[in-house]
C-alpha cells in the first residue's frame, strides 16, 4: 500500500521505521509502568534493548528454520554469492521467535543485574501486543504477511509491493491482525492496571495463541513453513494456549498452597496477640494475683 517514502530521488521502506515507532512506544509505556512492580525504570529499559536483540535473532533463526527447504534447494546460490547472504540475512521473522527470542534476551539482562524476571514480565508483557500491533501496520505497508484473494470493498490491492501479488484483490490480514492485537493490549492493560498475583505471560500466550489461530486462516503468504497442512505458527499456536493454560494453573497451585501454609501461622500471631492483651488489662492482671 505505502512501501516507500520518497524524499526526492530516495526512497525509505516503511516497514523499519514503524517497527521503531512500535518499540518505542511499548517502551516508553513499560518505563511509566515498571515503577509500581518495583523494577527501575533505567533497568526496564535496558532489558528490553536486550529483549530487542533477542527479538531480531530468535525471528530471524526460525524464518530460517522454516525456511530451511527452499534454503537447501538453493544452497548454492545462496551462500554463493553476496545477493544470496543479503536475501538470507535481509529477509523475513517469524514473529514466534521473535518473542521467545525477546523474552530470552530480557531473562539474560535479569540474570545478570539480579532484576526480578517475573516483576519484568507483568511489567513488559502487556505491552507486547500493542508493539506488535504497530509492526503488522508495517507488514501492510511492506506487502508481507499478505492474505488470501478476496474480492472489494474488504480485499485491497497492491501495485507496487515486492512481497504480496501485484493488482490482486487481497484479503488485508495484516491489518485484521494488528486489530486483534490491539485489543488483547487493552484487555491486558485494564487487568493488570495494577500489581496482580496472576501471570500475565500466561494470560498473552493464551489471548495470542488464539488471536493467530484466526489470522492464520487468512494468510496466503508461503514462505511460513507447513506440517500436516497447518503452518508453523498454527502448530506453535496449538502449544502456546495450553502452555499459558499451564502457567496460570501453577500460579494458582502456589498461590493456593502458599495461603494454606501462611493461614496457620497468622490465626496463632493473632491468638498471641490476643493473649497477650488480655494479660495486659486489669482483669488479667487480677488474674495472675
Amino acid at each position: 500500500m505505502l512501501p516507500y517514502l520518497y524524499f526526492g530521488d530516495l526512497a525509505f521502506p516503511m516497514y523499519g521505521p514503524i517497527i521503531g515507532i512500535g518499540f518505542m512506544i511499548g517502551c516508553l509505556i513499560s518505563i511509566y509502568r515498571s515503577p509500581k512492580y518495583g523494577i527501575p525504570r533505567e533497568d526496564c529499559l535496558y532489558a528490553m534493548l536486550f529483549g530487542i536483540i533477542g527479538v531480531v535473532v530468535g525471528g530471524k533463526v526460525l524464518y530460517i528454520l522454516t525456511d530451511l527447504p527452499r534454503i537447501i534447494q538453493y544452497s548454492q546460490y545462496l551462500f554463493g554469492t553476496l545477493e544470496g547472504i543479503t536475501s538470507i540475512l535481509g529477509g523475513g521473522f517469524v514473529y514466534y521467535g521473535g518473542l521467545f527470542g525477546g523474552l530470552l534476551g530480557a531473562y539474560i539482562y535479569c540474570r545478570m543485574y539480579k532484576i526480578c524476571f517475573y516483576d519484568l514480565l507483568q511489567t513488559v508483557v502487556p505491552v507486547i501486543p500493542l508493539i506488535h500491533g504497530i509492526g503488522r501496520v508495517g507488514c501492510f505497508c511492506a506487502g508481507c504477511c499478505y492474505g488470501i484473494p478476496w474480492d472489494p470493498p474488504i480485499g485491497m490491492m497492491f501495485t507496487e509491493s515486492v512481497s504480496a501479488p501485484n493488482n490482486i484483490y487481497l484479503f488485508p490480514v495484516q491489518l485484521l491482525e494488528a486489530a486483534l492485537n490491539i485489543l488483547l493490549f487493552a484487555i491486558l492493560i485494564w487487568i493488570f492496571r495494577k500489581p496482580r498475583k496472576v501471570p500475565a505471560v500466561g494470560v498473552y500466550l493464551i489471548g495470542y495463541g488464539i488471536v493467530r489461530l484466526i489470522c492464520e486462516r487468512f494468510r496466503f503468504d508461503g514462505a511460513r513453513g507447513f506440517f500436516l497442512g497447518l503452518s508453523t505458527s498454527q502448530w506453535i499456536s496449538i502449544l502456546v494456549i495450553p502452555a499459558g493454560l499451564l502457567i496460570l494453573w501453577i500460579a494458582r497451585r502456589r498461590r493456593i498452597k502458599k495461603e494454606a501454609v501462611l493461614t496457620p501461622i497468622e490465626i496463632s500471631a493473632e491468638g498471641e496477640e490476643e493473649i497477650s492483651a488480655k494479660e495486659m488489662s486489669p482483669e488479667g492482671q487480677e488474674e495472675k494475683k
